[in-house]
């Protein structure tokens, strides 16, 4: 494993204010081929950090779906997070998070990279990436993310928000309580809580010490202001009227596969059926799979085997193409 941080200078944002001196926490697993054949750029979701193998397993790893042996796998921590990359109080929209990471490989050399895969903001950075630059990506690989946040989406990351407003502190325990429930179902919560007590014996129902323990981890290792930063940029993200792919080589339309999960109701599943289905009526070649779990939205965290187990049909070896034709 290699980590850097690499300097990137100036970024103008699409807010029209400009980021004077910008740095993007990379870390690469691997090493890439000259044209980029072998590398994938692993998106982590609005939490997560550019260590990919940490929060991936299944997925990126020795003897996972995108194996360092074979592959170069490339992840970036987000312009806006905490855990590497310079953090601003600035609106970033996803389209500023893709245009620091082309730049960042860029300085590391890296031209192209074979596919982007991520969940949820991961995902619409995958997609993004195969908007914004389709002459450096093979294919995108977007997993519980579609076209756009929804109306539900942006509401509930508006109420976190506001808590954290309130109190950085309780502010951002109470803004992982309530992601958690958009990120899980109710299938899962009867499942696993019930009504049954708190399981270390504490006065409340097991799914309240559930809760507070995620929340306990969280304050830990998430920073108010960047969780701000982060739900803005997903919030911002609408892609729907995009779909004209140009270089100054004629019409680039990277390969496009969209997974929806069963028991999301943050994305659901018929939402990412419809957004492939109009990327697909505009040209791409994309297609629709869909992962079944009562995991909910965390499913591509939860559940990586059987994520593995849906791509891994479609993953070719880096000698070959990324991803196979398959009609939708």
């Amino acid at each position: 494993m290699r980590e850097e941080s690499v300097a990137v200078g100036a970024l103008r944002l699409d807010c029209g204010q400009t980021l004077a001196a910008v740095e993007q926490r990379v870390t690469m697993y691997g090493t890439p081929a000259a044209d980029g054949s072998n590398v994938v750029l692993v998106e982590h979701a609005l939490t997560g950090s550019s260590r990919v193998a940490d929060w991936w397993p299944g997925i990126v790893g020795e003897g996972a779906l995108f194996d360092p042996r074979e592959w170069c796998v490339v992840g970036i921590n987000a312009l806006g997070s905490c855990y590497g990359s310079t953090q601003t109080s600035c609106r970033v929209t996803v389209r500023d998070i893709v245009r620091a990471e082309i730049l960042a490989l860029r300085q590391l050399g890296i031209e192209r990279v074979e596919l982007a895969v991520g969940g949820s903001l991961g995902g619409m950075r995958a997609l993004q990436w195969a908007l914004d630059a389709p002459e450096r990506i093979g294919g995108a690989v977007l997993v519980g993310a579609h076209d756009h946040h929804s109306a539900m989406g942006i509401a509930l990351n508006s109420l976190q928000r506001e808590a954290l407003a309130l109190d950085p502190v309780r502010g951002l325990r109470l803004a992982r309580k309530l992601a958690m429930l958009s990120y899980k179902s109710e299938e899962l919560f009867n499942e696993r809580h019930g009504r049954r007590s708190d399981r270390h014996g504490r006065p409340c129902f097991d799914v309240e010490g559930y809760l507070e323990r995620q929340a306990d981890l969280f304050e830990t290792r998430m920073d108010a202001a960047s969780y701000v930063a982060l739900t803005h940029a997903m919030d911002s993200f609408d892609v729907r009227g995009a779909g004209v792919c140009l270089n100054g080589n004629g019409a680039v339309k990277p390969t496009l596969t969209f997974v929806g999960i069963t028991s999301d109701w943050l994305f659901r599943p018929q939402d990412v059926a419809i957004a492939a289905t109009r990327f697909a009526l505009r040209g791409f070649d994309a297609q629709y799979l869909e992962l079944r779990s009562h995991h909910g939205h965390d499913a591509f965290l939860a559940e990586p085997t059987a994520l593995r187990a849906l791509l891994e049909p479609l993953i070719s070896t880096p000698a070959s193409a990324a991803i196979r034709s398959n009609s939708c």
